[in-house]
């Protein structure tokens, strides 16, 4: 559908308006959810890092995964609301791969600095490890650590499982062994202690002097779910030949549990690897129960869902069921897949097909359920807890707990989860305007399945041919606005990929499009017919071999040049495209500033050490006088070119932004690194060196590139702003200005709202007087901002504009109604009457 239409709203006023539901994007169902442990200091207690909120990965049906980080507004008196967790980086997956499981570590530099790895499966016979960036990955306390993952040229590798299909996967808490059930019926166990990937073997069995059997004895069914038993402390040891690596490591893995599917749960004992003992859960007559999820307690209590819709939990000294704690909550016959425990063990919570949650608290030594929420459309798949159980750590946490549940509905939803155990009187909600915090009652978030920043956009624009550009995992889709307001398909591109596609643009004028997975970037001419443009390699590296993935793609406005910003290595290629087709493709400059580290504590660049234009360097150099060679570089996730191609911003996974000059071909200067990873940034279209750069807490920065400081005007709209946007949970998601003759409107949107800010007639005139005559105008006349929220989840917002033409907005939406028409039915089983 597509609806231009006069004066939509006071919220766009005197702007033509394209209402556009056709684009067919759909969002991939979320499969496994993991949080990354909390480090342990060397004391054995929680690392000061704990209070911090975990990096949550999210994996999904398409073998993406989601890096996502907490985002609040941590200011001094500042009354934003936290966002929740953000995605900093999607993590492409290969054809054919799905994400079943995730697990995170914490390993260990030589130099004893801690940092995450992330591990998962896909339902075939390969583990495999991705390589994190270091904005992600580094957890260390003393500042940035030289982690040997950022030197891969690869951005994982991979470990068969000797077994056949993985059906499942646990970390021990240690961080030292990974489990994998295999479909042979053999648990097996991959060391992961320091950078090491490999399976245990019986002549290495032994790590730091503790016995580990590299397989458990093997069972006659598949192994569909594990869970890792509560380590032991051992004694200190104290000699003095002994590393200090080796005298603190003072914990010893015990036991695995895992789920079968012939109604029993096996407990193995990882030492000797024979199975302990067995546990029985009731079945149906005609058929097996499977136990698709197990989970152990701190005291080593046992607790299993399985395919009736039963959680049961087992005693840890008898392995029996304890009496009056086997569950029926959820519907007869649904499946419970998934389990979480709150970090101090005294919570258990299940979800599963039938879309509930349900909550099993420890009240006065007995297991009780205490609540039950629908929370989701469609069946759970994954339930994750922030803080997450870690048995080497005392259960002591300064944070609220909130639970996170993902399924076939695309959505995440966050729920506070502190339990009347654990529960005070101080407590803040980090979720929701709700006072209580218990997850019987309380009110949940659910994070919209659209793209939460520009980075991650889906669509773009060509504006010379009224085209939108659809990005989808494989393909890319093309319509056309024609000027009456109605729309017609114009191409339909299979792409020839080894993994998803990660980035998309098209030129202004229609010419060209680029596109990238994570190995290789491809450039087509759209000419009569898509056409691969070759030369490309041939132009950046003068021999002809394919391009390396981009992170970020972008034409300058003028459709003349591609601004290609490499995933691996970070650089930001400038290439000249070809007026004619016979004339070649031409590399014009490639920047390395984002390969280079600055003398900031963090990798960061600090507000005091934005540099002029008269002393700009290449970060490149004064590096090296800092660092010597350079040791790390940030992937560049952000991109934005000024309306006269004249500017160019972008800006890393370590928050670092960095202008170039375009005309010139050099480099300017470094911006004040912001607190968090921008989520869009847009220049203004009459005054191309004024650019607005937005974050996820809802903050909006003004800078005035050819001034080297922000504008006069600034503080008013950004007054004016804040009151708006404070009182919004959902995050900024984007910014465009949209020209028009009264002035240009800066339009910000977010998943389900629109904010528009329009200068005043009086303010206007001012800036108009100063730009004419140079005279410092008064401060008379005022901004008006107003705020809608009338828009199903948006996927783009943006100006349509070409030369000759009134601006006009485009809002491309995706609602999900539109979704749930594609998915299969959910369980539903009606009420039974009588007995």
């Amino acid at each position: 559908m597509s609806d231009a239409s006069q004066a939509h709203g006071r919220a766009v006023a005197a702007l033509p308006l394209h209402r556009v539901r056709f684009v067919d994007w759909s969002p991939s169902a979320i499969t496994a959810l993991a949080f990354s442990p909390v480090p342990v200091a060397s004391s054995g207690m929680a690392s000061s890092l704990g209070a911090t909120r975990s990096v949550l990965a999210v994996g999904r049906d398409n073998g993406n995964i989601d890096l996502c980080t907490w985002c609040e507004d941590t200011r001094s008196g500042s009354k934003s609301m936290a966002k929740g967790w953000m995605p900093e980086m999607t993590l492409l997956g290969d054809i054919q791969y799905k994400i079943e499981s995730l697990a995170f570590t914490v390993s260990h530099t030589p130099q004893g600095t801690p940092y995450l790895r992330l591990f998962s499966t896909s339902g075939g016979s390969i583990v495999s490890e991705h390589f994190l960036p270091a904005s992600i990955a580094r957890i260390s306390e003393d500042g940035p650590a030289t982690l040997a993952l950022e030197e891969h040229q690869v951005p994982t590798r991979t470990l068969p499982s000797q077994g056949g299909a993985i059906w499942s996967m646990a970390a021990s808490s240690t961080g030292k062994y990974l489990a994998i059930g295999c479909e042979d019926g053999i648990v097996r166990l991959i060391n992961v202690a320091g950078d090491a990937f490999e399976h245990v073997t019986a002549s290495r069995g032994t790590i730091e002097k503790v016995p580990v059997q590299p397989r458990m004895s093997r069972v006659a069914s598949r192994i569909l779910s594990l869970a890792w038993g509560p380590p032991k402390r051992v004694a200190r040891r104290h000699d003095a030949d002994l590393s200090s690596d080796e005298d603190e490591d003072t914990w010893q893995d015990t036991f695995l549990l895992g789920g079968l599917g012939n109604s029993t749960a096996a407990v193995w004992d990882v030492a000797t690897g024979q199975m302990r003992s067995r546990l029985t859960l009731l079945k149906n007559r005609q058929e097996h129960t499977i136990v698709w999820c197990v989970a152990v307690l701190r005291d080593g209590t046992l607790v299993a869902g399985d395919s009736t819709g039963r959680v049961t939990f087992f005693d840890a000294r008898t392995r029996v069921p304890i009496p009056g704690a086997t569950f029926q909550c959820h519907t007869a016959g649904a499946d419970v897949l998934s389990l979480c425990v709150s970090n101090d063990a005294k919570a258990v919570y299940s979800a599963g097909v039938d879309q509930k949650v349900v909550e099993y608290t420890l009240v006065s030594s007995t297991w009780t359920h205490t609540g039950t929420r629908r929370l989701h459309a469609h069946d759970v798949r994954a339930l994750a807890m922030d803080p997450p159980l870690n048995m080497c750590l005392p259960a002591s946490t300064p944070r609220v707990p909130i639970l996170v549940s993902g399924g076939l509905d695309y959505h995440l939803v966050l729920t506070p989860a502190s339990h009347a155990a654990w529960r005070k009187s101080s407590d803040t909600n980090p979720v929701s305007s709700s006072t209580s915090t218990s997850f019987a009652d309380t009110i949940q978030r659910r994070i919209a399945f659209v793209p939460a920043s520009a980075r991650d956009g889906v669509v773009c624009v060509a504006p010379g041919q009224r085209w939108i550009v659809l990005r989808r995992d494989r393909s890319v889709g093309l319509w056309q606005i024609e000027q009456g307001g109605a729309w017609r398909k114009v191409l339909e591109m299979e792409v020839q990929v080894r993994s998803n596609i990660g980035a998309a643009a098209i030129s202004h004028d229609g010419r060209f499009l680029a596109i990238s997975d994570l190995y290789e970037t491809k450039l087509y001419s759209l000419k009569d017919s898509p056409r691969l443009v070759k030369g490309l390699g041939a132009a950046m590296y003068r021999r002809p071999v394919p391009v390396p993935g981009a992170s970020s793609l972008m034409f300058t406005p003028d459709s003349t040049r591609l601004i290609l910003c490499t995933r691996q290595g970070a650089f930001v290629h400038v290439i000249q495209l070809p007026v004619h087709d016979d004339v070649p493709l031409k590399l014009l400059k490639s920047f390395e500033q984002h390969r280079s580290r600055r003398a900031a504590v963090d990798g960061r660049v600090l507000a005091g050490q934005v540099r002029s234009d008269a002393d700009a360097t290449p970060l490149a150099d004064t590096s090296a006088s800092a660092h010597g060679p350079r040791d790390a570089f940030a992937p560049v996730v952000l991109a934005a070119i000024s309306p006269d191609s004249q500017w160019l911003l972008t800006g890393d996974a370590s928050r670092r932004l960095h202008v170039f000059h375009l005309d010139t071909l050099s480099y300017q200067r470094a911006l004040a690194s912001p607190a968090c990873l921008p989520s869009s940034a847009c220049f203004h279209p009459t005054q191309p060196s004024l650019l607005v750069i937005t974050l996820p807490t809802n903050q909006v920065s003004f800078y005035d590139l050819d001034a080297d400081q922000e504008p006069a005007w600034e503080n008013g709209l950004r007054q004016e702003l804040d009151a708006q946007l404070g009182r919004i949970r959902e995050p900024v998601v984007g910014s465009t200005w949209v020209p028009s003759p009264a002035g240009a409107t800066l339009i910000l949107h977010g998943p389900t709202w629109m904010c528009t800010a329009r200068q005043s007639e009086a303010k206007a005139a001012a800036r108009k007087k100063r730009r004419n005559t140079g005279e410092e105008p008064d401060e008379a006349g005022a901004w008006t901002v107003r705020t809608t929220f009338k828009y199903q989840p948006l996927l783009h917002v943006g100006a349509l504009t070409s030369s000759g033409v009134a601006a006009e907005l485009l809002v491309v939406e995706r609602p999900y109604f539109s979704l749930a028409q594609s998915l299969p039915p959910a369980f539903y089983r009606g009420a039974k009457y009588g007995t």
